[in-house]
């Protein structure tokens, strides 16, 4: 068996080799947010890639840069009163449900 020589000085200060490079323990709060994450990411992501996105879209929404959040959030919301109330919702549910009818009948 061969003696493999381990060095730690992979962990390297921003210069003439790159950016400075950090460790990141994935607990399991981390495992879950990677989780529900990953169909939301850019396919082909690394671990390291998928962290980095997250941190980065992370920030931008705690320092309210997220481009559109609010109005996005606040449309969704007039979007979401607009069908509490069938009777104003401008869907006539009578339609829909003789459709379904027709369309599935029930034997």
């Amino acid at each position: 068996m061969t003696a493999v020589a381990v060095s730690h000085a992979a962990v390297r200060s921003e210069g003439a080799d790159g950016p400075r490079r950090i460790q990141v323990t994935e607990d399991p709060e981390l495992a879950r947010a990677l989780r529900l994450a990953a169909p939301l990411l850019a396919s082909g992501l690394s671990r390291a890639g998928q962290v980095r996105e997250l941190a980065i879209t992370g920030v931008r929404r705690l320092a309210g840069s997220d481009a559109g959040g609010a109005d996005r959030a606040a449309l969704l919301r007039r979007l979401a009163d607009r069908f509490r109330d069938p009777a104003d919702a401008g869907i006539d549910c009578d339609a829909l449900r003789d459709g379904k009818r027709r369309a599935w009948p029930a034997d």
